[in-house]
């Protein structure tokens, strides 16, 4: 069966960006948890949204979870710090908050959340939410569409990466580059 990539209405609200995205992945919503969650720190291994990743260790470990959080090298921007400030095992959901954003950005978070589907199935949605100040009002619209792009590719890789088990082109050339 084909995936579907659905998109909620975006929702700003003053100075907040809020965007929601979902697919729906043939794996598991176990072995998607355990891509997203347990292994949290290495969404760099998969993901061309990042360079590079690996634990946070200035960051506290919410109960239930394995880590804090991670920092991820993203091209265009540098380290990002993601921090969780919610963690459920049991509901498969998390949120964290990322900072190191461009000083736009006074607050950057999202959750995720995997749900099983019939079949064997599952889906993972992202809600992603972001203040900015007066400057990010005006580059606002230009950086939402930077950012659903990469929220796109990052869920496509996911996708794969979950299914089969490889790497994407993309994510292969990046760390063909990288060495």
């Amino acid at each position: 069966m084909a995936s579907s990539n659905r998109d909620p209405p975006d929702e700003p609200k003053g100075n907040t960006v809020q965007l929601q995205k979902a697919i729906t992945i043939n794996a598991t919503a176990d072995d998607v948890w355990e891509i997203v969650a347990h292994r949290f720190e290495r969404v760099g291994e998969w993901s061309s949204a990042v360079v590079s990743s690996g634990p946070n260790h200035d960051a506290a470990t919410p109960e239930g979870a394995l880590i804090g959080g991670r920092v991820c090298d993203v091209p265009g921007i540098g380290d990002l710090k993601e921090t969780f400030t919610a963690y459920s095992e049991q509901n498969k959901q998390f949120t964290f908050v990322v900072t190191g954003m461009p000083s736009f950005i006074t607050l950057a978070q999202n959750t995720v959340k995997v749900r099983a589907i019939s079949g064997g199935r599952s889906e993972v949605s992202l809600n992603i939410q972001m203040e900015t100040n007066a400057i990010g009002k005006v580059m606002g619209p230009m950086f939402r569409i930077r950012l659903k792009s990469t929220l796109d590719g990052f869920l496509t890789e996911l996708k794969d990466y979950a299914e089969t088990g490889a790497i994407s082109a993309k994510k292969r050339k990046q760390l063909a580059k990288a060495a």
